[in-house]
């Protein structure tokens, strides 16, 4: 978000801008319920927004700068484990904004072999060589896990196009855990949040590539 006004992709691409310079004063950029985007000056009126798809669905929805240098808005959240912040209010708070560029992200067809992990702050997601999903605080504290340790050999976890998380045993691609919460076909992404919260959004309703 410049100071110009002009929401700006730099990629090795052809880049993406909302061609908004000028048209506005001391602008910020915001993700509404519905996936959209919206460039806002002050003293608040609406400059410009990505548009909301006639299916969309109020929940909450994550920005993400993907590997391939596209920007693309997936939602809503379709699973997360459980937010151990005292008072917390769930996914998605202004806390939320600034994602750090560290290995937190999981997309759909990408797997998370044994041994490895999502890492963001203090917390890891691991796929840990005993076959059990886990998320871990400072490196010992396990807030939360899958129940599937020693169930299976060689696992990995696995982020389907469906918005499906599974554990699964290379041992005859046996699956050992669910999340069990199945939407609409499309492209999902797992991110590991600075809260400590693995939250899955998705479908993309929008991208930098598909507004080209």
């Amino acid at each position: 978000m410049q100071g110009d006004c002009n929401l700006v992709l730099y990629n090795k691409g052809r880049g993406f801008q909302s061609n908004t310079h000028g048209e506005g004063v001391n602008c910020t950029l915001s993700l509404g319920d519905r996936g959209q985007l919206v460039i806002t000056s002050s003293p608040g009126f609406t400059v410009w927004t990505s548009g909301v798809a006639a299916n969309a669905k109020t929940g909450k929805y994550a920005a993400v700068l993907r590997p391939d240098g596209e920007v693309a808005v997936y939602g809503p959240a379709v699973w997360w484990t459980p937010d151990f912040r005292f008072g917390a209010a769930g996914p998605g708070e202004a806390e939320l904004a600034a994602i750090p560029t560290v290995d937190n992200l999981l997309l759909s067809s990408q797997v998370l072999d044994g041994g490895s992990n999502l890492a963001t702050r203090d917390y890891t997601f691991v796929m840990k060589d005993d076959c059990n999903l886990a998320l871990v605080k400072g490196g010992t504290s396990v807030l939360w896990q899958s129940g599937t340790a020693g169930k299976g050999l060689n696992c990995f976890l696995r982020l389907d196009h469906l918005g499906q998380l599974a554990v699964v045993s290379d041992h005859k691609y046996k699956t050992l855990w669910t999340s069990k919460n199945v939407s609409s076909e499309g492209d999902y992404v797992l991110i590991l949040q600075i809260t400590g919260q693995a939250v899955v959004y998705g479908p993309v309703v929008w991208s930098t590539s598909q507004a080209k």
